[in-house]
């Protein structure tokens, strides 16, 4: 049981907090924000990556943070655990808060109570309330195309952040806020433009004694339907940045929950991020050749036509580049 004082037997608590979101909401954003705060302690962080290759390490390690990654986490019977390297944290007793930023597709209820039984994590840890991140802009598709997996999270978060707002209309917005508070009215709703949600609200426990919702939703062993993802690899060079990104919004049917990664141009690596219809060109460095994780349902018999017709446009590209046209 944790102490008022907030330690136990002279050891300051773990605060733990976990953190996710349907794909592509802005999570690793919003984590950045309350790692970068003004008077903020470093922090540990344990990231799970769905697909294969991890991107958000690398981008939370640059706000100062020590980080633990997880990649092709998976789920059900093949899910990787978030436990062995959130006790690592726990035991080892150096940081006060550490946050545990999920994949887009983790059973939040699963981990929640997975981390909460451990005798360890018992012991000498406390939980902050889970905060659910969602994209404003594409709720209409998650909701129409990955409800299971959308309300799964929205169903257990304490805190709701909605984010992208410039990205939808107010009445939106609004419509947005009251769906979830008809299925959820314990949450606290807050929105935001780039992910710069109120630290008073994201990291304070809201009473002594809070257990997550999380926690008290006794996770049944249900899941929604499995994603598939794979990544997209190659070495050409891309050379008109605007015409990819037109395919990439436009690829054409299947279920694409979210892409993501790295584009490599002809005057620097671009970070890309996204789904069809909407298209994100981060600013954070980044190196190396192409690779793009895509991420949805039914997508493995897709990858080859996705791949084929990526290729084919950077082909396009260098051989125009070639003939000086």
């Amino acid at each position: 049981m944790v102490r008022p004082s907030g330690t136990v037997r002279g050891r300051i608590m773990t605060t733990l907090q976990i953190i996710t979101g349907i794909l592509g909401s802005g999570k690793t954003t919003c984590l950045r924000h309350l790692l970068e705060g003004p008077g903020e302690t470093q922090a540990g962080v344990v990231v799970g990556e769905y697909a294969e290759d991890g991107f958000d390490g690398g981008m939370i390690e640059a706000s100062g943070a020590m980080v633990r990654q997880i990649t092709a986490t998976g789920r059900a019977d093949m899910a990787k655990s978030y436990l062995d390297p959130t006790r690592a944290f726990v035991e080892e007793g150096i940081f006060p808060r550490v946050y545990i930023e999920t994949s887009g597709v983790t059973e939040i209820a699963q981990v929640s109570a997975e981390l909460a039984n451990d005798p360890v994590i018992a012991k000498h840890a406390r939980f902050a309330p889970t905060i659910v991140v969602i994209d404003a802009g594409a709720f209409t598709v998650h909701d129409t195309h990955f409800a299971p997996q959308l309300w799964a999270q929205l169903d257990v978060a304490d805190v709701v952040v909605i984010n992208k707002t410039d990205k939808a209309p107010t009445e939106s917005l609004d419509a947005i806020k009251r769906r979830i508070q008809e299925r959820n009215d314990e949450a606290r709703i807050v929105y935001t433009y780039m992910g710069q949600v109120s630290r008073g609200v994201a990291l304070s426990i809201p009473y002594e004694g809070f257990t997550p919702r999380a926690i008290r939703a006794s996770w049944d062993g249900s899941l929604p339907a499995e994603f598939e993802a794979f990544v997209y690899r190659t070495s050409r060079v891309c050379y008109d940045r605007l015409m990819f990104g037109h395919k990439m919004l436009n690829l054409p049917g299947g279920q694409i929950a979210r892409f993501k990664g790295i584009l490599r141009c002809w005057d620097g690596a671009r970070s890309i991020n996204g789904l069809p219809g909407q298209l994100d060109w981060d600013n954070t460095p980044v190196a190396g050749d192409t690779r793009i994780a895509f991420i949805g349902i039914g997508l493995l018999a897709r990858e080859k036509g996705i791949c084929d017709l990526l290729d084919a446009e950077l082909e396009r590209q260098r051989d125009e580049m070639r003939s000086g046209s």
